[in-house]
C-alpha cells in the first residue's frame, strides 16, 4: 500500500455525470478525487444529446469547445413505423430555456472532453483506477483503489457513486429493482458510409419501429453512423445464434435500416447491453449518494442518458456543497435531492411505458397539438422534467395520456391489438 490520499469527496466513475459533479464541487472549493476504472478515450453508447444538455455545458464552461469540435448538429428526431408506413419528425422548439439544437457526439471524444475539463478545474483524476472496496464510518469513508499495479488507500468525507450501470454502491448498499416488462436487449455498432439525409435533417436521430423492437439511427460527424437494435425479450429468447448474426438479421427485417445500410460497412464490433430499465433504492445514505445510471436506467428511445447523468450531477453538487457548509452528512439531509431526482425521472418512465402501447403510438405518430399536448411532450423530452413544470405542461401531458386511454378503448372496440409491447 502506498500513502493514503485525502479528499473531501471521492467520485467513483468518470463519465458525464462523474466529471460534471466533480467539476462543480471543485469549483466550490472542495478537494475532489475522481476514480475511473478505464483509460479514456473509450467506446460508449449513448451518443445523442438533448438540447437542455447545452445549458449544462455552458455552466461547466465547455459549451464553446463542444460547439467548435465539429460534432454533428441535430435539430430534431424522426420516427418511422414499419407496420403502418407512418413517419413523423419533431423539431426542438424556440423560446425555451435551451437552444433549438443539440449534438450527436462520439462518446469517446465527448466524455474525454468533460473529464479533461474536470482536471483543469482542479479535480485529481485517477485512471485506470478501479475501486475495490468502500467502508463507511462516522467521519467518512475509506476506499481501496487498484492503481499503478498495486493498491492504495483513499480517505474521503463523502462519496459519489457515478459508476453508471455497474452501480458500485447500489450492489453493496442498495437494491436494484428491474422495471417490470422493460427487460429489453440492445445490439449496436458503428457504420461507415450509411445513407445521410441533407440540409437541416442530416443530423436528426431516426427511430425505426418494427415488429421485433426498434432501431436507433444516429448520424455522427465523419460519415459515421451509430445503429442500434433494441429488441423485445421474446425475440432474444427465440434466437439461437450469435449476437452478430442476430444483429444482421434484425437489420434485414427492418426495411428502412436495411435500405440505409446497403452501401455501408460495419467498422466496430457488435456490442450488447441487456436489462434496459431499473431503479435503485436507496440512492442516498450517510455520507454517500448516487447519480446518473447508478440511480436508474431508462429505455434510451428518447436519448435521456447523458442529460439525466449531468442534471443529477448538478443537483448532487448543490446538495453536497450545502452539506459541507453545514457539516451535515446523514441520509436524511439528502432527502430533498432524492425527491428532486425521482420527480425528474418520473415523466421519462411514464413516456417509456406509454410508448410501447399501440393506442399511444397511434397518437404519437400522428401528432396534433391539441391543448398544447405536443408542446408538453417536447418540453419534457428536451429536458424540462428536471426543471419547473408549468401548469400548461402538466395539463398538456394529462390531456395526452387521457387521449391515449381513449385511443386504446377505440382500438378494443374495433378489434385491433391493444397489448403493450412491454410484455414482449
Amino acid at each position: 500500500m502506498t500513502e493514503t490520499l485525502m479528499y473531501d469527496v471521492a467520485v467513483i466513475g468518470g463519465g458525464p455525470g462523474g466529471s460534471s459533479v466533480a467539476t462543480h464541487l471543485a469549483r466550490a472549493g472542495l478537494r475532489v478525487g475522481l476514480f475511473e476504472r478505464e483509460v479514456f478515450p473509450r467506446f460508449h453508447v449513448g451518443e445523442s444529446l438533448m438540447p437542455a444538455v447545452m445549458v449544462m455545458l455552458e455552466r461547466l464552461g465547455v459549451r464553446e469547445r463542444v460547439e467548435t469540435t465539429g460534432f454533428q448538429i441535430k435539430y430534431g428526431a424522426q420516427f418511422l413505423q414499419q407496420e403502418t408506413g407512418l413517419e413523423t419528425t419533431f423539431y426542438f422548439q424556440p423560446g425555451r430555456a435551451w437552444p433549438v439544437y443539440s449534438y450527436q457526439v462520439p462518446r469517446a471524444e465527448f466524455d474525454t472532453l468533460l473529464l479533461d475539463n474536470a482536471r483543469q478545474q482542479g479535480v485529481a483524476i485517477h485512471q485506470p483506477a478501479p475501486v475495490a472496496s468502500v467502508d463507511f464510518d462516522d467521519t467518512g469513508a475509506t476506499l481501496v483503489v487498484d492503481e499503478g499495479g498495486g493498491q492504495r488507500t483513499v480517505r474521503a468525507r463523502f462519496v459519489v457513486d457515478a459508476s453508471g450501470r455497474d452501480g458500485f454502491l447500489a450492489t453493496r448498499l442498495g437494491r436494484r429493482q428491474r422495471i417490470p416488462n422493460l427487460g429489453k436487449v440492445a445490439l449496436f455498432g458503428h457504420f461507415k458510409g450509411a445513407e445521410r439525409l441533407s440540409g437541416k435533417e442530416e443530423g436528426n436521430i431516426r427511430v425505426y419501429l418494427f415488429d421485433d423492437g426498434w432501431f436507433w439511427w444516429i448520424p455522427l460527424a465523419g460519415d459515421i453512423t451509430s445503429v442500434g437494435a433494441v429488441l423485445h425479450a421474446r425475440t432474444m429468447r427465440a434466437w439461437e445464434g450469435s449476437p452478430e448474426d442476430c444483429y444482421a438479421e434484425m437489420i434485414r427485417r427492418c426495411t428502412g435500416v436495411a435500405e440505409g445500410l446497403k452501401r455501408a460497412q460495419l467498422i466496430t464490433p457488435v456490442h450488447r447491453a441487456a436489462n434496459f430499465a431499473y431503479k435503485t433504492r436507496p440512492i442516498v445514505g450517510d455520507r454517500f449518494l448516487m447519480i446518473g445510471d447508478a440511480v436508474a436506467f431508462v429505455d434510451p428511445i428518447f436519448s435521456g442518458g447523458v442529460y439525466i447523468a449531468m442534471r443529477t450531477a448538478e443537483l448532487a453538487a448543490e446538495a453536497i456543497t450545502v452539506a459541507f457548509a453545514k457539516n451535515r452528512f446523514t441520509a436524511r439531509y439528502f432527502a430533498r435531492y432524492e425527491r428532486r431526482v425521482w420527480a425528474g425521472l418520473k415523466p421519462f418512465f411514464k413516456f417509456i411505458h406509454k410508448y410501447y402501447e399501440p393506442g399511444f403510438l397511434d397518437l404519437f405518430m400522428k401528432p396534433k397539438n391539441v391543448l398544447g399536448s405536443v408542446d408538453s411532450v417536447l418540453n419534457v423530452l428536451s429536458g424540462g422534467s428536471f426543471l419547473k413544470m408549468t401548469w400548461k405542461t402538466r395539463f398538456g401531458l394529462a390531456f395526452l395520456f387521457n387521449a391515449a386511454r381513449m385511443a386504446t378503448w377505440r382500438r378494443r372496440r374495433a378489434g385491433k391489438p391493444i397489448e403493450s409491447r412491454l410484455e414482449w
